[in-house]
């Protein structure tokens, strides 16, 4: 009896020692796959305790037991040994990385295929996010998100996408899917505007233009002006001398916050934020403030090599911003509290919705293969707004200070979070979900708390920034 007890606990402890040599590979998902990069990192973990090879090198195993380990590809297929030896056992595993040798591709160039001259095209956007850009390409720079029903003339296309005519020294360019199919016509519907209201409630001052239709518009903030343009309307100047666009420059004595344009019932709307009353003891007093999470649900956003997901620590840091501003007198509005996955353009309604006046998104970053998480890593900030510029810069030199992380810069980056001029948008990358020391740290509550704690003052250094001439 006593002989047959320990044979099967012999039994057990191998079967432990065995079960215990395993591999978790986060990164790359695939183990046959196609990656077209000079490199390809590995990122996972495995049993405490291991020795750790990545073909037959030596690799440093990370508290936790995780690795991020880099490996130069060749062209053609590359195999990629992985190895835990753990108590005598062992596992092993092969990933095949192909890297193709980049082809040659042949220039396609699409010709400009004007109208009829003796024509005009008459067209209007059918979506309410009608993307106007600067060129033909949807890598170019957007203009403006028009509103659905909002009517252009165009002079042609170019493969997808069409001219807008307008009077204008810049081109603007639409998607054929965001304008219903254009219509020949003799002469233009010349757009007229019919007066101007100026108003204001609680939050904003609005300027109204009474138009005969909706029309192609630009916003452009200069320091602090912002110019209107309502193209395609003529506007007589004092001298005599007509515009065919409608020029209308707004002018404020300070540093212009939340700002939009709109149409409502077909006439345009311009509204400017205004400004909470000021106390230099208490900057953030009554100041609305959007806290956006990134990612949740569904969505885990990057992925850690112990399989821990950006979406839990950008809500962790979140939350803890959220008691911050509110303790400070702020009144805070958030996208999610919990893991609950909220679309993109639902956070920015949110935020509009409660009349904020910042919006921060909080993300922690990732890179693709070919790029090297020891080598990149750190905290950014990104704003798409001049009128963002300012916060961003602030929340970027805080964080890199407090937190004692690389200085990877403030960007200028076109994220439907940070796109909108109302409210004043900005969106932090605190650090590398892929970098070990930098994952380390984002689990670690004090970590967490001090991002927070850092933002908030940023928060109060802009406030007092902008309220202090």
């Amino acid at each position: 009896m006593l002989r047959n007890i320990i044979f099967y606990f012999l039994v057990l402890i191998q079967f432990i020692n065995f079960a215990q040599a395993k591999i978790d590979v986060v990164y790359p998902t695939q183990k046959n796959t196609t990656i077209n990069a000079p490199s390809v990192y590995f990122m996972g973990n495995t049993d405490k305790g291991a020795d750790f090879f990545i073909n037959s090198e030596s690799v440093k195993l990370w508290d936790n037991n995780f690795f991020v380990h880099v490996i130069p590809l060749k062209y053609g297929k590359n195999e990629i040994k992985l190895t835990s030896k753990y108590n005598n056992n062992s596992e092993s595993v092969i990933y095949t990385i192909t890297r193709n040798k980049p082809l040659a591709q042949p220039a396609v160039k699409s010709e400009f295929i004007q109208k009829s001259p003796d024509s005009v095209l008459y067209s209007k956007t059918i979506n309410d996010r009608a993307t106007v850009r600067e060129k033909p390409s949807k890598a170019s720079n957007r203009v403006i998100d028009l509103q659905k029903n909002v009517v252009l003339y165009l002079t042609g296309h170019k493969g997808d996408y069409y001219k807008i005519d307008e009077n204008s020294i810049k081109e603007f360019w639409i998607h054929k899917s965001n304008i219903i199919d254009p219509i020949q016509m003799q002469k233009k519907m010349n757009p007229t505007l019919k007066k101007i209201k100026h108003y204001s409630d609680e939050n904003y001052d609005y300027s109204k233009f009474y138009l005969s239709h909706p029309v192609m518009y630009t916003l452009n903030q200069n320091a602090n002006s912002i110019k209107l343009t309502l193209y395609g309307i003529i506007q007589e100047d004092k001298d005599g001398s007509k515009k065919t666009n409608y020029e209308h420059n707004f002018g404020y004595d300070s540093p212009i916050q939340g700002y939009d344009g709109y149409y409502e019932d077909g006439n345009f709307i311009f509204k400017k934020a205004k400004l909470p009353e000021f106390d230099v003891n208490s900057p953030l007093k009554n100041v609305k403030v959007f806290v956006d999470a990134g990612h949740g649900g569904s969505e885990k956003g990057s992925i850690g090599p112990t399989r821990i997901n950006e979406k839990d620590i950008n809500l962790a840091i979140s939350k803890y911003l959220i008691n911050y501003l509110q303790s400070d007198g702020a009144k805070v509005s958030y996208s999610r509290i919990d893991d609950t996955k909220v679309s993109l353009y639902d956070r920015v309604k949110k935020a509009k919705d409660n009349n904020a006046m910042i919006s921060i998104s909080i993300h922690n970053n990732a890179l693709p293969s070919g790029k090297d998480p020891y080598m990149l890593h750190g905290t950014e900030v990104h704003y798409y707004n001049e009128n963002a510029k300012k916060l961003a810069e602030i929340i970027q030199k805080n964080l890199v200070k407090d937190l004692n992380l690389k200085d990877n810069g403030v960007h200028k980056s076109s994220f439907a979070l940070n796109r909108s001029t109302n409210p004043v948008s900005v969106l932090v990358e605190i650090a590398y979900m892929i970098n070990p020391e930098e994952y380390l740290k984002l689990q670690e509550e004090e970590f967490q708390k001090k991002a927070a704690l850092s933002i908030k003052k940023s928060l109060e250094n802009y406030m007092i920034s902008i309220n202090t001439k």
